[in-house]
């Protein structure tokens, strides 16, 4: 009993104590919910103020006003680029001199198909047939234009000579002198090898 007794004695000095901690902490949080709150209405206030003069009308009158500045500057910049297109376009040549300048040596005009000389590089027909496919540049499709040529193996390909990828160039329509860039030559070579 004399546990419970002083206990209740010392009670007030207990309850005391509590509230004034109790107290610390509700100033405490107050304050600081106070300070956050003035602080971020300054941001809010602010972000307010700019979106609103984003609504206002008076922007689209500053980029009509920046449209009628520059718009003389663009009639200016049109013009003399019309001008140098009518100078370009006087000093042009003449359109046979293009034509001529766009053929090359790997591409004939020629009204009748030109003939390849298997006796080059080979004779072969579908039952020796090499995957061609595996020669970078040649898809399905060329693959197949070649076997229409009688071309069907690595080894008459590694025989070709340039006067041969020319004939072939333009027997299956292809890009003049892409032969020559993706090596098929050589890599048949290394093919046949295999």
């Amino acid at each position: 009993m004399t546990d419970t007794t002083e206990f209740l004695n010392q009670l007030p000095a207990y309850s005391g104590i509590f509230i004034l901690m109790l107290s610390t902490f509700l100033i405490g949080y107050f304050a600081s919910w106070w300070l956050n709150k003035s602080k971020y209405r300054k941001t809010i206030n602010r972000l307010k103020k700019e979106v609103n003069l984003l609504r206002t009308p008076s922007n689209v009158h500053d980029i009509e006003t920046i449209f009628t500045e520059i718009r003389p500057k663009i009639i200016e910049v049109v013009k003399e680029t019309q001008e140098e297109n009518k100078h370009a376009a006087a000093a042009a040549p003449a359109p046979e001199k293009i034509m001529e300048k766009a053929r090359t040596s790997y591409v004939t005009y020629t009204k009748s198909a030109p003939e390849l000389n298997f006796d080059n590089f080979g004779y072969a027909d579908a039952s020796e047939r090499s995957d061609l496919t595996k020669i970078n540049g040649i898809g399905p499709y060329i693959e197949q234009k070649l076997n229409e040529i009688g071309i069907y193996t690595f080894e008459q390909i590694s025989r070709l000579e340039d006067e041969d990828i020319r004939t072939i160039t333009e027997l299956i329509d292809f890009f003049p002198g892409r032969i020559e860039r993706d090596n098929w030559v050589g890599q048949a070579k290394a093919l046949k090898v295999y």
